[in-house]
């Protein structure tokens, strides 16, 4: 039996709404991640964290608790940085706070330049962050030239695991800031499923609102394709 269009347009809605509300109880679980602990340490995982959803399209979620980490991060970065040296941490930290529009220092110091033995996770970091430099970030473009060289040596040798090396060739085609956020999302499950340090609730989370937004986004698209078509009559 065929299903009418007008059936199918409620099964859409309802799926949408069974998926919103899926969210929602997930929601205080992942925000608890945020206040769990508190400390100059605890500060830097929250920083962590902050990519975390980023990368997982599931920070429009917690603008609150984001702010309110990054604000904490920002008055005691000093002492969040003091004796800090692993690539990956460093080049995130840049990345988000960048990203949130906190022009912290690029590390005039050196401090990347002391970081440049890390793995090819790491490596990849500093790709991502050096493309949030500004044009007197002049390290930056010395970390850009050397992480660029060596995650096109890593693609080409494929030395890496395959969700890795995915990310380092999708990265070098276009840096996750540049790309949309639907797409590096879908990418970033994918790596994180993978990884040893995998939250399940954070991945559950994530995968029920990489499908939400594509039945909205999909709706959106129908709506818009049927205001052009009533303009042609």
């Amino acid at each position: 039996m065929l299903i009418s269009l007008s059936r199918l347009h409620t099964l859409f809605f309802k799926e949408i709404d069974l998926l919103g509300r899926e969210i929602e109880e997930l929601k205080p679980q992942v925000s608890g991640m945020f206040m769990s602990s508190k400390g100059i340490d605890s500060t830097k995982k929250k920083i962590l964290f902050i990519y975390l959803l980023v990368s997982l399209g599931l920070a429009y979620h917690f603008e609150d608790e984001i702010e309110e980490s990054l604000k904490d991060g920002f008055t005691n970065m000093e002492e969040m940085m003091t004796g800090e040296d692993d690539l990956y941490t460093v080049s995130v930290i840049f990345w988000v706070f960048r990203t949130y529009g906190h022009n912290i220092s690029s590390g005039d110091n050196g401090e990347f330049k002391e970081c440049l033995t890390g793995d090819a996770k790491g490596i990849l970091s500093l790709y991502e962050a050096a493309h949030m430099g500004t044009t007197t970030d002049y390290i930056l473009d010395e970390a850009l030239s050397f992480a660029s060289s060596h995650l096109e040596s890593l693609a080409a040798n494929e030395t890496c695991k395959p969700t890795l090396l995915r990310r380092i060739r999708n990265s070098l085609d276009q840096p996750q800031h540049m790309n949309m956020e639907i797409i590096v999302a879908k990418e970033y499950i994918r790596f994180y499923e993978q990884e040893e340090y995998c939250d399940k609730t954070l991945l559950k989370s994530a995968k029920l609102n990489f499908k939400f937004l594509q039945l909205h986004y999909l709706q959106e698209l129908k709506t818009l394709s049927e205001m052009v078509q009533g303009s042609r009559l």
